[in-house]
């Protein structure tokens, strides 16, 4: 659909359009759902329609206000047209109506990693709620991003916090170079590899 990245890609969306959406079980759909707006939404927002997929969504989501995929598509919309606070909100609602995917987890840990104020806790927490859910997490709507940025994520916003095991532990599962906690460039050596895992992963 587009290059890489996500990462940091949030800010300038505030002025720019560009993004992608759903793993696991995102598609899904339960009793009282409309699968054939949302599956139409889906489409739209794969062929870089989001103004298109925000209009299907919002008719899913008015045909049925409790449509927890609905809900997951419009955030995601509205993440790609900038409308960050919507997304976050769209995102929260998806899962206080039951979904069960890590899709909203993963658009909020973006959001809130990247957003003014940053919320580097939420974003950690998020990531992490993602993870849980599904460890080798792609989102099916833009393979450009899975499991490897929501632990860049971890790892950014860890040391971000002055967490640095934390981050130094992130920077393990990504297979990069642990860095020696004794030693005297722990925290330089750390940020550094941090930087260059980031530089590969949003290449």
């Amino acid at each position: 659909m587009r290059g890489r990245k996500w990462i940091g890609l949030v800010c300038a969306m505030c002025v720019v359009v560009a993004l992608g959406g759903c793993g696991g079980s995102g598609s899904a759909t339960g009793p009282g759902q409309n699968p054939t707006l949302v599956d139409q939404g889906w489409s739209a927002f794969e062929a870089g329609d989001f103004v298109g997929a925000k209009s299907d969504f919002e008719q899913a989501v008015a045909e049925d206000s409790t449509s927890s995929a609905a809900r997951n598509g419009l955030g995601w919309a509205d993440m790609m047209l900038g409308n960050l606070p919507d997304a976050v909100e769209s995102f929260d609602r998806a899962l206080a109506d039951g979904f069960t995917g890590a899709d909203p987890h993963a658009g909020k840990a973006i959001l809130l990693r990247d957003l003014d104020p940053v919320d580097y806790g939420a974003a950690i927490a998020s990531a992490g709620a993602a993870l849980a859910i599904d460890s080798a997490y792609a989102f099916t709507h833009d393979t450009d991003l899975d499991w490897k940025d929501l632990r860049l994520i971890l790892a950014q916003s860890h040391f971000a916090l002055g967490e640095y095991v934390e981050a130094n532990a992130q920077v393990g599962e990504l297979g990069g170079a642990v860095q020696d906690p004794d030693s005297t460039t722990f925290v330089e050596s750390l940020l550094a590899e941090i930087d260059r895992l980031g530089e590969v992963i949003e290449g």
